[in-house]
């Protein structure tokens, strides 16, 4: 998984609008601009009730402390629950799935293996929106230790909450951030260090029209808040592009970079990072 991945994965974005253009611009006249441009909105927009299944592969030309190029693909599907009796609200429920490339020392040695498992259950409310544009969800978060090797995860069990603001007020502009919040409670061995994590990940969506849009929501800053241990803050800029097939199926594909900008004791980490994601919309799909 070197160059060459990712090279493939932005020709595969170019050919998907050559292929299915067409298709999307017949699609959009018959039902109208405007649920294009809502799909756009609602495909970046953390808090929507959206089904949607992506796959994004990440390739690292640059980073500090090592000569490797680590490359790492993340699995993440996004299930709405209807309100029931009990729980009165909308859930989105959101488990991410990651195989990391290691990098091994200086050198250019590296070993793939499966990272740890996140997962959270957002609550989402509409209050106060639409008035005002303003949605928000909070709810329990974890980190299981799935990762296959000690060098691939933390090797704990966390919990913590969770929680997703956005302002949808200004038309064609998303902004907000999704928090994640981590503390562990148990360890897959006496030897693994405790962990309080606390992750940001700050959301610049602009709609172009006609599905297209530019984005900043790939970073997530990273702060750990032990004693001497590190803190990522990073920035990413990207484009995008939504096709909509029809009223139960949409495809979302974006490229993006990512460039550290801050970092504190974090001695190997990414410099620059490529993102390419893509992500099947199934906007009727609901639990």
């Amino acid at each position: 998984m070197k160059k060459s991945l990712v090279t493939n994965a932005f020709v595969a974005l170019v050919i998907c609008h050559a292929v299915f253009g067409s298709r999307s611009y017949a699609q959009q006249t018959r039902n109208g601009a405007e649920s294009l441009d809502k799909l756009t909105e609602d495909s970046n927009d953390p808090t929507a009730i959206l089904a949607q299944l992506k796959i994004e592969e990440d390739y690292t030309p640059d980073q500090y402390g090592t000569q490797a190029e680590p490359n790492s693909i993340q699995i993440q599907p996004i299930i709405p629950i209807s309100p029931f009796s009990v729980l009165p609200l909308w859930q989105l429920v959101r488990p991410t799935f990651k195989v990391n490339t290691i990098a091994y020392g200086t050198g250019p040695a590296t070993n793939t293996q499966f990272g740890d498992t996140q997962f959270f259950d957002l609550l989402v409310s509409r209050w106060p929106d639409p008035a005002t544009g303003l949605r928000w969800g909070i709810g329990p978060y974890f980190v299981f230790p799935t990762a296959t090797t000690a060098a691939a995860g933390s090797g704990t069990w966390q919990a913590g909450p969770a929680a997703a603001l956005v302002y949808r007020g200004i038309p064609n502009l998303l902004l907000g951030g999704l928090l994640q919040q981590g503390t562990s409670f148990a360890y897959t061995s006496p030897d693994r260090k405790p962990v309080t994590q606390l992750t940001f990940q700050p959301f610049f969506v602009y709609n172009f029209g006609n599905g297209w849009y530019l984005r900043s929501r790939d970073a997530t800053w990273t702060f750990n808040l032990r004693y001497n241990t590190s803190t990522e803050i990073p920035i990413s800029a990207g484009i995008g592009k939504v096709w909509k097939f029809d009223e139960d199926r949409a495809l979302n594909a974006s490229l993006a970079g990512e460039w550290m900008l801050y970092r504190q004791f974090a001695s190997q980490v990414e410099q620059f990072t490529l993102k390419f994601q893509v992500t099947v919309i199934l906007p009727r799909l609901k639990l």
